[in-house]
């Protein structure tokens, strides 16, 4: 079910915007004129992704530092503390739609 998430000019501003429907936290990022929606729970241990930095097309997790290729929700490095890693699984992404300005997420 598509649902409207946020006006593309806000994104753009944002670059980075999270939203929630029926209890599911999902992460909107705009990069060269895409937007990609992949879940805010780092895959883990659950932390939000929203306060993450962008790295070229990876998200880092800001609390053990996974990198998650916003584009398509698979893991690039795994989460780590020190020099320890942990199974880190992919995490889901969500198609998205751009119509008369306004971002939907198939969710």
């Amino acid at each position: 079910m598509k649902h409207y998430a946020i006006d593309l000019e806000t994104l753009k501003k944002e670059v980075k915007h999270r939203v929630v429907f029926d209890k599911t936290a999902i992460l909107l990022i705009y990069k060269e004129d895409n937007v990609y929606a992949i879940s805010d729970r780092c895959p883990h241990m659950g932390a939000s992704l929203a306060n993450g930095e962008i790295e070229n097309n990876t998200i880092v997790c800001p609390k053990h530092n996974a990198k998650i290729d916003f584009t398509n929700g698979k893991v690039i490095d795994r989460a780590k503390i020190l020099f320890v890693k942990f199974p880190t699984k992919d995490t889901v992404s969500y198609p998205t739609e751009i119509k008369d300005g306004k971002v939907y997420i198939d969710v």
